[in-house]
């Protein structure tokens, strides 16, 4: 009975050669500031016993660096809106400008000749009101545009760290394999990782 059973394994692992069965553990992907693994979101706890099982890493490194890129989002949001509204500043001052430019040389035309015709020099004075916010405007652009390159700065930096960090989670990941077959020391069950 024990013989057959023997010749039974043996010819079985001989037929089905070395069956395998690989497994690899969730890879993981980041979101935002936030890092996914098999579409779900790791909670604080799950991501620190991550960083444990990594070489150099640890979770105070993720929530710092999580904190610079959400700054330099904001960064970019807020002088992003800035610029924007210096835009729109600068269109209505040259809008303005234009119009008190026509009004003037409208009203110069106009009056021109009655004053001629009367012996008076024309003097219409030009004081445009709108010269401050289209400076306000140029000056909101140009801090804006300014401040926005600090935001973009801060924000590819730690874009560029927590994928950095997504990677060594992932290549901390390890392929786990099953086999029966053959082995140096006979036939049987090995678990590899």
């Amino acid at each position: 009975m024990k013989k057959s059973l023997v010749m039974m394994l043996i010819l079985g692992g001989l037929l089905f050669g070395c069956a395998e069965a690989a497994a690899q553990y969730a890879s993981f992907h980041r979101k935002g500031a936030s890092l996914y693994s098999d579409g779900m979101k790791l909670s604080r706890e799950q991501m620190q016993t991550l960083f444990e099982g990594t070489d150099g890493l640890t979770y105070a490194d993720w929530k710092k660096a999580a904190a610079g890129f959400n700054t330099g989002k904001g960064l970019l949001i807020g002088f992003g809106a800035l610029t924007g509204t210096g835009i729109i500043t600068l269109g209505v001052g040259a809008v303005g400008l234009m119009v008190e430019g026509v009004a003037v040389g409208v009203g110069t035309a106009f009056i021109a000749p009655f004053a001629s015709a009367a012996g008076e020099p024309v003097d219409i004075g030009y004081k445009s009101k709108f010269a401050g916010v289209a400076a306000a405007g140029a000056c909101m652009i140009g801090g804006g545009l300014l401040c926005m390159v600090a935001g973009t700065t801060v924000y590819c930096i730690y874009k560029k760290k927590l994928n950095r960090m997504t990677a060594v989670c992932n290549d901390s990941v390890s392929e786990v394999q099953l086999s029966f077959g053959m082995k140096d020391h006979g036939i049987g069950f090995s678990l590899e990782f």
